[in-house]
């Protein structure tokens, strides 16, 4: 018998799996707590906790990761240079430096204007040591990609560096946003490359030698080789690998599948057992991309969002991610002692200090300049965590004049407060921390708002649960593609509430429901859901493995690879425009036999290269249609050509 081995590196846990690979069945599972800094340690620890005697017997290995996605957000990767030729750029690009030549083809492919190879030459010689991808986007590639594979050929051989071609990432129109792809992908190249590198010595020390895949962001599998070159594919691997996961445990084919994380919760909509693509590019970081992802609507409540009052005293949960109280109190004991020493009520109206946070240093030094008594905050903290009045109180200050929040933001401090996963520990629902850390802070927050601490946890517990259930209404809006955000209407928001929260005493009553099932996956969702769930009508299914629904959905997940081909008729004459090559052909027959033949010869090469035994093959085809004006000068619908898309599944086992 064969194995597969799924895992998945969330913001907070990294999940992994081991099941069969014939009736796809779990034998065991294990998680541990990601570490950001270094992945491959959070890895180590999840794989020596699986119970697993025969890692030898692994023949596969897949792998779902938001590093993509947060190295996008968070602005890091490749510095790359940027070489781009046929049409100025309509916003900015995240390219260290940019460089236009000369080249250019029409939209139909034809020459406009030929490279002048010196001044190619000269762009890049100037870029040598100053990057460290280079990116090449030429206006209308995806028609004729003869430049773009020019200019790459040229930096290869001047440049020891990768190379990336707007063209072989996307086939899709819009030349800004097929560069903004280049670019991202060429500045992920280093990332995923090391991810890869420390996921194969990890393996290696378990004895497992199996191939590793790679989850794209539409939930499709990738070789180690493809993810290499295309980086870019992986973002939102991990939502994407959540959905994969909580339909193949189920098996339902209808429903809104609600991943909870530490940091978010992800909802996607599955209708007829497949989840909607957003089929004109993932937007990621601020940036559009041309990458096709599950389209996911996604909201900052998890496990690990802070709970806290805001200046008028009102209970707030997120967006911001903080430590729970429970988690980093197991640790330092001496927490709790510092926290249950607080005994203040009713002192201030405001509710600026926060008490119940306690801070530990993060990652990042102290700038350059720092204050006095940002140097001793920053000495008290070697040491370990503390709260804020233990670190008022040593600065000789009041706890409502010391705002640590602008240390937390540069990554000097990390915060540690009240969180969901707190409110489950005081409950004695999830204990696998340290409740009384948890139940100090939540005593805390509960003086502060003048109320008993059972009171507070149940208000606490209704304000997770309305948000939730607000996430799953608001998705519901988005993929009806309604255009209403609730929280932009005090109408709707009191139709909302008042069905959230229906009071005798009103002498309106609104109701509100949702049409499909909840589907709720992740470790913190179960608690959560189901109450959510209630409020809108509708029922909740948290299936068995739910907590490790990601790593689940890699393993079972299947490659595809897919190529789009356009024909366009030119002057009498065909047009087959592939990712490879331009092709004139004499008659539309013609172009559409070539590019079957072309297409499908070129999806089993690759399902071949993957691995792969058997595969099917599918085939589909639309009109290109747009609105021109005819002579009259009305406004009347053209056919501009013929997409072909040809898609192959298979399995590498």
């Amino acid at each position: 018998m064969a194995f597969i081995l799924g895992m998945d590196t969330g913001g907070t846990y990294t999940d992994g799996v081991v099941i069969d690979s014939a009736g796809r069945n779990i034998i065991c599972k294990a998680k541990a707590l990601t570490t950001r800094e270094e992945l491959t340690r959070g890895m180590k620890t999840c794989m020596e906790h699986l119970d697993f005697d025969r890692m030898e017997e692994i023949s596969q290995v897949s792998l779902s990761t938001t590093l993509a996605t947060n190295a996008i957000v968070e602005g890091r990767g490749a510095r790359v240079g940027l070489i781009y030729m046929g049409a100025e750029l309509e916003d900015k690009v995240p390219a260290e430096l940019e460089v236009k030549v000369k080249g250019r083809f029409d939209i139909m492919g034809r020459l406009q204007e030929d490279l002048d190879r010196d001044e190619i030459r000269n762009a890049l010689l100037q870029m040598k040591g100053r990057v460290e991808a280079i990116a090449v986007s030429g206006y209308a590639s995806v028609r004729n990609p003869k430049h773009e594979k020019e200019v790459g050929r040229m930096a290869r051989e001047l440049l020891d560096v990768p190379v990336v071609c707007a063209h072989q990432l996307t086939s899709a129109l819009g030349f800004h946003h097929r560069t903004v792809t280049a670019v991202l992908n060429g500045r992920l190249i280093p990332i995923i490359r090391q991810l890869l590198r420390s996921t194969k010595e990890v393996l290696r020390e378990k004895n497992i030698h199996a191939q590793l895949l790679v989850v794209k962001g539409d939930g499709t599998l990738m070789t180690e080789a493809v993810a290499k070159e295309r980086p870019i594919e992986t973002i939102l691997s991990g939502p994407a690998a959540s959905v994969i996961g909580s339909l193949a445990l189920t098996g339902r084919k209808e429903g809104i599948v609600l991943d909870m994380g530490g940091t978010t919760t992800d909802i996607a909509h599955v209708s007829d057992g497949t989840v909607k693509i957003k089929k004109e590019g993932a937007k990621v970081g601020g940036w559009f991309t041309r990458v096709q992802a599950a389209e996911m609507c996604t909201f900052g409540l998890g496990g690990d969002s802070r709970i806290y009052l805001d200046e008028k005293g009102r209970l707030q949960i997120g967006p911001q991610k903080v430590w729970p109280l429970c988690l980093i109190g197991a640790e330092y004991p001496h927490l709790v002692r510092e926290l249950k020493s607080f005994t203040r009520v009713g002192e201030y109206k405001r509710y600026f200090a926060q008490e119940a946070d306690c801070f530990l240093l993060g990652s990042n030094p102290l700038p350059a300049g720092a204050s006095e008594w940002e140097q001793r905050i920053a000495d008290m903290l070697r040491e370990g965590p503390h709260s804020l009045t233990y670190l008022a109180g040593q600065l000789g200050v009041d706890a409502e004049t010391l705002e640590l929040t602008p240390l937390v933001e540069s990554g000097v401090l990390s915060r540690i407060s009240v969180t969901p996963t707190d409110l489950l520990h005081a409950r004695g629902t999830y204990t696998r921390w340290n409740r009384d850390a948890a139940l100090a802070g939540i005593r805390i927050l509960a003086k502060r708002k003048e109320m008993p601490v059972s009171k507070f946890l149940s208000a606490a517990e209704e304000a997770v649960n309305e948000k939730m259930a607000m996430c799953c209404l608001q998705s519901a809006a988005d993929f009806d593609e309604s255009g209403v955000t609730f929280a932009d209407s005090p109408q709707a928001m009191y139709l909302i509430q008042n069905a959230l929260r229906p009071k005798k005493e009103r002498l309106l009553e609104s109701g509100i429901s949702l049409r499909k099932p909840i589907v709720a996956i992740g470790a913190p969702a179960g608690a959560w859901a189901r109450k959510a769930g209630a409020l809108l009508g509708t029922e909740v299914i948290v299936p068995k493995h739910a907590d490790v629904a990601n790593a689940y959905g890699a393993a079972a997940g299947r490659i595809t690879e897919t190529v789009e081909l356009l024909i366009s008729e030119d002057s009498g004459q065909y047009i087959l425009s592939a990712p490879w090559r331009r092709l004139v052909c004499g008659s539309r027959e013609e172009a559409v036999f070539y590019a079957i033949h072309e297409g499908r010869k070129h999806i089993e090469h690759l399902l071949r290269d993957a691995g792969c035994q058997t595969w099917t093959i599918r085939e589909r085809s639309s009109d290109i249609l747009a609105d021109v004006a005819a002579e009259d000068g009305t406004a009347q619908t053209a056919c501009m050509g013929t997409k072909l898309v040809i898609s192959g599944t298979g399995s590498p086992l």
